[in-house]
């Protein structure tokens, strides 16, 4: 009797252990499904987004995926999603809502995603409800003061193992939370306390540092501040920080004396352009040439440009940054203009030119001939008709006497 209910029981635990591992009516071609998880990719890595019909998942994870492209549609029929995983899958673009509208999300894990400034929204993360945030193994390089606004849950934000050589000031500011910071195997050369709110309460706070290049050419900024003595004790490992040198300088963003300049050559000609900054720690310089590429200067800023054509005149930027912050230098490098050459007529062009000005004066005197014709010819027919007025005059003085004169006057008889 015993061993028919013991039976029973196993083959109703079996049956129970099947239903709750049944596959969903709709679970996306290519993923393992069970009533609350999505796993995806692997060897199926073609991945058809949106899913539908998933309204209850709570788990989701791809792995080994095509390259996606991550948008506010990718994951919108899952709004109860409490974990999202995406790891090894290129990344073309993250838009700035993918992940907006998910209240009950608390691990948010994307891991070698190639993710950089270029193909994230910088404001991607923004006001989520996530307690872990984990970025290992990316690409980002800069760390914003808008990248992590609004998690005020968040307990542990990990950025190892990325190349993260920048970090501006207030960039942790709003994670008033936050117990465990990793920026382990970075680009890092100082930490600073300006990372955090001034006057904050991080007491409970870890930042580990390990594998980053720190220096020691400067004093990091902050560090010597009373207010800021839980930051000095929250840096693991500490012992190589440099902030108790009080001869050294204090750290320092880039600087340039000179950040514009105009530079005149001739065709043909070489040119030397020089880019000389001011920082602590030293920084790394890199020009932006009129194509758009950028290349790295190995020589200390000096760029030499040699047989200089059209095709090399511009704009060519010099950006230098260390940890403190980055500058620009801008040089517009501009083509001396050959004087024109003016050739000597020829021979056949002289005399074309005598004709012409031969025909010219002849015209001019025509026109000037006929203008004192005209005149001359007006003069006359004026002259003609004051004449004409005195002719009753003339006739009149001209007409014979009617009484003749006696060929032979005899004197009159005196009275």
């Amino acid at each position: 009797m015993d061993s028919i209910f013991l039976c029973i029981t196993l083959l109703l635990s079996v049956a129970g252990h099947g239903r709750l591992q049944e596959v969903p009516p709709n679970c996306p071609t290519g993923c393992n499904c069970t009533s609350v998880s999505i796993s995806c990719c692997g060897s199926q890595k073609n991945l058809l987004l949106p899913f539908s019909g998933l309204n209850k998942t709570t788990k989701l994870s791809l792995i080994n995926c095509q390259p996606l492209d991550i948008s506010q549609r990718s994951f919108q029929n899952m709004k109860s999603l409490e974990e999202i995983a995406i790891r090894r899958t290129p990344v073309t673009f993250i838009d700035s809502s993918a992940f907006v509208g998910f209240q009950e999300l608390k691990k948010l894990s994307l891991n070698e995603l190639n993710l950089s400034a270029a193909n994230t929204h910088p404001l991607v993360f923004n006001n989520l409800s996530v307690q872990l945030l984990d970025l290992r193994e990316n690409n980002l390089s800069l760390i914003t003061r808008q990248m992590f606004r609004g998690l005020k849950y968040l307990r542990v934000l990990d950025l190892s193992r990325n190349k993260i050589g920048l970090i501006q000031n207030r960039a942790f500011e709003s994670l008033a939370q936050l117990s465990f910071l990793n920026l382990d195997d970075n680009s890092l050369r100082t930490v600073t306390p300006l990372w955090f709110k001034a006057y904050g309460n991080y007491s409970p706070l870890q930042v580990s540092i390990a594998g980053n290049n720190m220096t020691d050419e400067c004093r990091y900024r902050a560090m010597d501040l009373a207010e800021n003595k839980w930051f000095a004790q929250s840096v693991i490992p500490n012992n190589s920080l440099s902030f108790a040198r009080a001869s050294a300088l204090p750290c320092s963003a880039p600087s340039f004396d000179n950040s514009y300049q105009e530079i005149y050559v001739k065709e043909s000609a070489s040119v030397i352009l020089t880019c000389s900054v001011n920082s602590v720690p030293t920084s790394v310089l890199s020009w932006l040439l009129p194509t758009g590429s950028t290349v790295p200067s190995v020589s200390n800023g000096i760029v030499n440009l040699t047989n200089i054509q059209l095709s090399n005149t511009g704009t060519y930027v010099c950006v230098a940054s260390n940890s403190e912050g980055s500058a620009v230098a801008v040089t517009r490098l501009l083509l001396i203009s050959p004087a024109p050459t003016i050739n000597s007529p020829s021979s056949a062009a002289r005399k074309a030119s005598m004709v012409l000005l031969i025909i010219f004066i002849a015209i001019i005197l025509l026109i000037v001939c006929f203008v004192v014709l005209y005149i001359l010819k007006s003069v006359y027919k004026l002259a003609k008709e004051k004449t004409a007025s005195g002719f009753e005059f003339r006739q009149f003085v001209d007409t014979p006497n009617i009484l003749p004169v006696p060929e032979n006057p005899q004197p009159m008889p005196q009275l």
